[in-house]
């Protein structure tokens, strides 16, 4: 479950650093069309890093929200239910596939 978790991830930091660094190189290279390379590999590096910590700690704040407002329920000590209507669902999964812990809650 974890590594389905971190391919998403992975995948979403990949394709958002993608655009960012593209539309990146773009502004940048009209100011200065002698932009080095290197400005360009740090912020998609920089900016991956930051997509990644950003995406993982929204998460986290999903799940604390739904289950505080009750969109987590439990049938009996294995099972976990997540309300069809929770708002940001796909954000309480991910964060139930990167901590195998948020089962025991």
């Amino acid at each position: 479950m974890l590594f389905r978790g971190m391919c998403k991830v992975v995948a979403i930091a990949f394709v958002t650093n993608q655009v960012l660094t593209t539309i990146f190189t773009y502004v940048a290279q009209q100011l200065d069309a002698k932009l080095p390379h290197d400005t360009i590999w740090l912020f998609s590096c920089v900016t991956c890093g930051l997509l990644t910590i950003w995406l993982q700690s929204d998460a986290r704040r999903a799940f604390g929200f739904a289950r505080d407002k009750g969109f987590i329920k439990t049938d009996d000590k294995k099972t976990l239910q997540i309300a069809e209507n929770c708002p940001k669902r796909w954000l309480v999964i991910l964060h139930i596939e990167l901590n195998s812990a948020a089962l025991r809650v």
